[in-house]
């Protein structure tokens, strides 16, 4: 019956409040809340499964911060001239005509599968004193040992000019899906002899993983429950206060408060439905790859990329304007909706008129009104 009571005031309010005036029980709004909580919690877990942040192997720029990971035919050294961290790894071979640098026993790392790593991110800059473009530029994967490889053309992720920092992206669709990538080698060659050198920086695996799986959505659910713990008992003992002390002003007396207070506690059922259309609307969205690694942006360049993300991805989707809309016009709706169940609800209560209730009602509106605008309750 309790269960019956709650959505009735949905759809039938002058009869759930006939009930609840009739048998009050306090059941019923803690059902609400447990509902308005899990709602909330959905509307949450479905906007943390649209987004996925980024997580790298390593997660800092540890691989070119240090040459003890290196090996190479020239002489390898930490040079300033640096993208990310504050070191870069150079080699320098005099008089040759290739130079290279690998980076072993890394792993294992999978690129294998759903949970693998998907991308190699790495800045890479080459020298040559005539400027002369390598005519050959390769990118090994190592698996176990250094002779079982795979090999990439790494032309297309260098710079055209020599003495020029470029940042490439290497996709797990240009190499096969190993489950033990266990090393690196940048391998660069020319026709003619000549001092070459070469640098690599910020060089990591990442793939995205979605926000549900990491300990930032854990935590802010927690806070998400407490958080609306508490605002739901401040408006029910607020609103609640308001109209008895309106009702008061009214020269209303009588009803038990134990009924009043279980009656206004039913009306915040209509929370239940913003969420779970909220959730609708947000099922049609699809996922976002955000160039973050932790939620939320800490800095205001990360706010500024996930900001023009969405608008890339989201805005030419309808689900997102009438998400926007919801949001932005529910909080108006929601108040006068209340209001609606405020006048049944007063109206039962003090068996008085329509005109009456709605008299109260409103006032206690204005009232409940002005505290947001001047206290902020």
């Amino acid at each position: 019956m309790v269960v019956r009571e709650v959505f009735e005031v949905l759809y039938s309010p002058v009869k759930a409040f006939k009930k609840i005036v009739e048998k009050p029980d306090f059941k019923g709004v803690l059902l609400i809340l447990v509902l308005v909580m899990f709602s909330a919690v959905v509307s949450q877990y479905v906007i943390a499964s649209k987004f996925f942040v980024r997580a790298e192997t390593p997660d800092d720029d540890e691989w070119t911060e240090s040459i003890v990971f290196w090996n190479s035919n020239g002489v390898i050294s930490n040079d300033i001239d640096y993208k990310v961290g504050n070191y870069s790894v150079k080699s320098f071979v005099s008089n040759g005509k290739s130079i290279w640098m690998n980076l072993t026993n890394i792993g294992p790392i999978d690129c294998s599968g759903d949970a693998g790593y998907k991308e190699l991110f790495f800045w890479i800059k080459w020298m040559h004193p005539n400027g002369t473009l390598p005519n050959n530029a390769t990118l090994r994967f190592f698996s176990e040992s250094e002779s079982k490889y795979f090999e990439l053309n790494l032309t297309a992720f260098m710079s055209t000019s020599s003495n020029e920092w470029k940042n490439s992206t290497v996709n797990s669709v240009n190499f096969p899906g190993w489950k033990n990538v266990t090393g690196l080698e940048f391998r660069l060659t020319w026709l003619d002899s000549a001092n070459l050198t070469m640098k690599i920086d910020g060089l990591h695996f990442r793939k995205y993983v979605p926000l549900l799986e990491t300990a930032a959505f854990s935590g802010m659910i927690i806070f998400i429950l407490i958080s609306i713990a508490v605002v739901f008992f401040m408006n029910w003992i607020i609103w609640a206060g308001i109209l008895l002390l309106t009702t008061r002003l009214f020269h209303e007396k009588g009803g038990r408060r134990t009924t009043f207070f279980i009656i206004i506690g039913h009306v915040f059922i209509v929370t239940v439905v913003y969420e779970l259309a909220s959730v609708a609307l947000l099922l049609t969205l699809p996922t976002l790859n955000l160039p973050v690694k932790t939620w939320p942006p800490t800095t205001e360049e990360e706010a500024n990329a996930v900001s023009a993300l969405i608008e890339k991805r989201w805005y030419p989707n309808w689900a997102y304007w009438g998400y926007a809309l919801l949001s932005g016009f529910y909080p108006f709706v929601r108040e006068i909706w209340i209001v609606g169940l405020f006048v049944i609800a007063i109206y039962l209560l003090y068996k008085i008129t329509w005109r009456k209730a709605a008299g109260i009602s409103l006032t206690a509106f204005l009232i409940r009104t002005a505290l947001r605008l001047f206290i902020g309750l």
